[in-house]
């Protein structure tokens, strides 16, 4: 885990540290990252870490959310609810024309590094991946869905929010983890999640919205 005592540091160290971070994780597969390096290099003294995090796999869970972080408040600047800039836009647009936009717009706005720094996470060991997409999905993606469910009138009132917002996220952040494992291209296991997705998203919309479907509360 995180501990708070990260959170309260000055803005300054704290962006030092994860500095240090991201250009050691870019550098070196997740095995061969170093902390001593990494602490060094933000010039940070090495018993100071374990007042920070638990272990390693925080620090890099940190730096991958950083990473969609910037993604979505780039998709948010340019007035896009997240709901509707992902899977959501494949069921509006169709699935061909939605994944080519969501592929656009990770070219758009995410650097070489930020594209290196994913690429470190699809080697790392399956339970790490799975951490750390799994904090990405619940601790940053799904409050920004609970938001934008809650406010949308076409989505049925008697639905739990917090539930849905979370399988929601899970269909942005694992099928890379699903693709990586199974060995299946990108662009297919989307498609596997777009579907899933839809099904979920028809489901809690109200009966006289289109393409909705009758759902027992």
């Amino acid at each position: 885990m995180i501990h708070p005592t990260f959170h309260r540091l000055p803005d300054e160290k704290k962006e030092r540290i994860l500095r240090a971070a991201r250009t050691e994780f870019v550098q070196f597969p997740y095995e061969k990252t170093s902390i001593n390096r990494i602490l060094a290099e933000a010039g940070v003294p090495k018993g100071s870490f374990y007042q920070y995090f638990d272990d390693k796999s925080d620090l890099f869970g940190v730096c991958i959310t950083d990473v969609y972080s910037r993604l979505i408040k780039e998709r948010q600047k340019h007035g896009e609810p997240l709901l509707e800039s992902g899977m959501l836009r494949m069921k509006r647009l169709g699935f061909e024309e939605g994944y080519r936009q969501f592929s656009d717009d990770l070219s758009r706005y995410l650097s070489p590094e930020d594209f290196r720094l994913f690429e470190r996470m699809l080697t790392a060991p399956r339970h790490i991946r799975s951490y750390v997409q799994t904090e990405a999905a619940t601790k940053l993606i799904a409050p920004i869905f609970k938001e934008e469910l809650q406010a949308d009138p076409a989505i049925r009132a008697d639905i739990d929010c917090d539930y849905y917002a979370y399988l929601l996220s899970l269909t942005e952040v694992i099928p890379v983890d699903y693709a990586v494992s199974a060995g299946k291209s990108m662009e297919d296991v989307f498609y596997l999640s777009y579907q899933y997705m839809r099904s979920i998203y028809d489901g809690i919309l109200r009966p006289e919205q289109p393409g909705a479907h009758s759902v027992s509360p």
